[in-house]
């Protein structure tokens, strides 16, 4: 075997452990890369998986909110009917008071005019009266009923 032959075998056998040496330090770095690149992965669906639960929630509570809004709505509607009839029967009974107090001099002096007959006349109004006191009385009951029902 020449020189030169022994000398070429010497060289590529020091690039291969060259090569080798490279090669293990390149994989000790690589893997360390790669366990960072990991962790990193971890903590970021860690943080993705916290602030989905947190979306959730909040938009949870908005729906929550959002119903009870829509309960309140319905509530006022039905309030405001009340507030209506309410005032149209409020109407309705001072005109028949205001006819009561019109009418009420003349049934009085006639009752007194003639007190030894009796009066077989019901003034038109007084019955007026007491049939939308009944009607106001009726639907506070139908209500009251319907508020403190449970069905």
């Amino acid at each position: 075997m020449s020189v030169e032959f022994i000398i070429a075998i010497g060289v590529v056998v020091l690039a291969l452990v060259a090569l080798v040496i490279v090669g293990i330090l390149i994989g000790k770095k690589v893997g360390k890369l790669m366990k960072e690149i990991n962790s990193t992965q971890t903590t970021v669906q860690d943080h993705i998986n916290h602030f989905t639960k947190e979306a959730d929630a909040i938009t949870s509570k908005i729906d929550h909110m959002t119903t009870r809004v829509d309960g309140m709505t319905k509530d006022i509607a039905v309030k405001q009917s009340y507030i209506s009839s309410f005032t149209q029967t409020t109407s309705e009974f001072g005109e028949s008071i205001n006819d009561l107090k019109q009418n009420g001099t003349k049934v009085v002096s006639s009752l007194f005019s003639s007190s030894r007959r009796k009066v077989t006349v019901t003034p038109p109004r007084i019955t007026k009266v007491g049939k939308t006191a009944l009607k106001m009385y009726q639907t506070r009951k139908k209500r009251t009923k319907k508020r403190f029902s449970f069905n």
